[in-house]
């Protein structure tokens, strides 16, 4: 049995080098016929795949998550989903009941949520990317906010979104208010949590944890590399495809305030 990556853009060929970094031999697909990569088995069209397959890994457009998940899904296959994994809560719904769907959570693997204080009374999360994605910076990038936030915190709604050339979000996890200023292509790259008024700071780039501006953590962990080895070897938390399922509802109910 085989592992299939579908996709070898940008996150497709990090998967890959993570693959070959743990000895793996996957079955490569891309539609483009110039990304075959040396003699891994690639193909163009994944309904062509010849080869038994146990594990697929999808990092293509959103806009082709469900149709490329459910053919696999349907025929027994654990499937490893980039996010978002579909556009609409309606579109997930058609695979979301599928025991072997998880939902890439690579900021889930980070050392910096060891960290995360109990008394919380404010977080103020800055997802500044330095590239761009396939929707919206929000979909895109403070998807990792909102998911992270879920495993805290019970209740989460949204407030408001302002757009801009910074988007900000604010809401509620639980009663503990929260912000969520997030960009893509930004002079200055960003992915830190402020708690508490920046008593504590989380900084997922880093790995790194400051208390009362003390580091008192830094970290070396690979995160891609955890997440495939928890999912390829059955470990994945199953409740990725809820925190998804959570996350769409809020992004779909958003009206944005557009200031641009």
């Amino acid at each position: 049995m085989h592992i299939l990556l579908i996709g070898l853009g940008n996150m497709g060929k990090k998967y890959l080098s993570k693959l070959e970094e743990m000895g793996k031999f996957p079955v490569l697909c891309d539609r483009d016929p110039n990304k075959a990569i040396g003699s891994y088995p690639f193909y163009c069209h994944f309904e062509e795949v010849k080869e038994p397959v146990k594990a697929v890994i999808i990092a293509v457009d959103p806009a082709e998550h469900v149709r490329l998940a459910k053919f696999f899904l349907e025929n027994g296959a654990s499937v490893l989903l980039e996010k978002p994994p579909a556009l609409s809560k309606r579109e997930f719904m058609e695979i979301y009941h599928y025991p072997t769907l998880y939902i890439s959570e690579i900021e889930s693997f980070s050392s910096c949520l060891d960290y995360f204080p109990k008394d919380v009374e404010e977080v103020r999360i800055e997802r500044l990317g330095k590239g761009r994605g396939y929707l919206s910076p929000l979909w895109d990038l403070a998807w990792h906010d909102l998911y992270l936030l879920q495993l805290f915190f019970k209740g989460l709604q949204i407030t408001s979104l302002t757009v801009g050339d910074v988007w900000h979000l604010e809401g509620k996890a639980d009663d503990v208010p929260f912000s969520i200023k997030t960009a893509w292509e930004h002079p200055n790259p960003s992915r830190r949590w402020f708690i508490n008024g920046g008593n504590f700071i989380l900084d997922f780039a880093k790995e790194e944890v400051w208390k009362e501006g003390k580091l008192i953590h830094k970290g070396n962990r690979d995160k891609l590399r955890l997440m495939v080895e928890s999912f390829l070897s059955g470990n994945f938390d199953h409740r990725s495809k809820d925190r998804a399922l959570k996350n769409l509802e809020l992004l779909e109910n958003l009206k944005a305030i557009d200031i641009s």
